[in-house]
C-alpha cells in the first residue's frame, strides 16, 4: 500500500521521549493531585481533583510500557472524575481513544459542542463521529476543527485517520505527516498505533 510505504519517513526515536513524557505527565498529575485551595474567608483547604487529562495520559503511558494493574486503576480514577460531569469532552476523546462507549462518547461530544463552539470541541465531535461510524460528520467537524490553522499534532492525526476512512489515501498521509513533524509522541497509544500501522 502506497501509505504504508510512504509513512515509513516518519519514524523517530519514541523510547528517550515517551520516558521524557512519561516523568513530566506524572510530576503533573503528582501536583494536581496533592493541590490543594485555600478558601480566603476561612483559610481552609478544599480538596481539587487531578486533571483527568493528566491521569488518563499516565493510564495510556502504564499500558504503553505494560504496568497494565496500574494503567487500569488509573482508567477507573479517570471514570470517577469524568462523571463528575464538568470534564465532559475529555470523556468523550477518552471513550474513543480507547474504542469504548462510542456512541455515548459521540453523544457526549455533540451536546458539549453545542455550548463551547471552539476548534477542540469540534475536534471531539469529528473524532467520535468517526469512531461512531458517522463519517460525513466527522469530515464536517473536522473542517471546523482545522479552520483556524492550528498547529496540533493530534488534530492532524485525527484528520489523517477521517481522511483514511474516507477513502482519501494521498490526504491521510499529508496529515500524518504533519502531525509527526510536529510531535511524534503526541499521544501515548494514538502516536504508536500511528507509527505501528503506517510504518511498515
Amino acid at each position: 500500500m502506497p501509505l504504508r510505504n510512504s509513512i515509513t519517513a516518519m519514524r523517530s526515536q519514541p523510547c528517550q521521549a515517551t520516558s521524557v513524557l512519561w516523568h513530566r505527565l506524572a510530576v503533573f498529575a503528582s501536583l494536581a493531585a496533592i493541590h490543594r485551595t485555600r478558601s480566603p474567608n476561612t483559610n481552609t483547604p478544599s480538596p481539587s481533583f487531578p486533571d483527568p487529562s493528566f491521569v488518563a495520559a499516565l493510564g495510556d503511558l502504564d499500558k504503553y510500557v505494560l504496568r497494565n494493574e496500574d494503567a487500569e486503576k488509573n482508567y477507573k480514577l479517570f471514570e470517577v472524575i469524568s462523571n463528575l460531569g464538568i470534564y465532559s469532552r475529555q470523556q468523550a476523546l477518552f471513550y474513543a481513544d480507547h474504542d469504548i462507549k462510542l456512541q455515548q462518547a459521540h453523544s457526549i461530544a455533540a451536546k458539549e459542542y453545542l455550548v463551547r463552539k471552539d476548534i477542540y470541541g469540534a475536534d471531539a465531535l469529528a473524532w467520535t463521529a468517526l469512531k461512531a461510524g458517522k463519517l460525513n460528520e466527522a469530515q464536517a467537524a473536522i473542517q471546523q476543527a482545522l479552520r483556524l490553522g492550528t498547529q496540533d499534532a493530534k488534530l492532524f492525526y485525527h484528520a489523517g485517520e477521517i481522511a483514511k476512512a474516507a477513502s482519501t489515501e494521498l490526504a491521510a498521509l499529508d496529515y500524518f505527516k504533519r502531525a509527526s513533524a510536529l510531535n511524534p509522541e503526541f499521544d501515548p497509544l494514538q502516536a504508536a498505533r500511528m507509527r505501528k500501522t503506517y510504518s511498515n
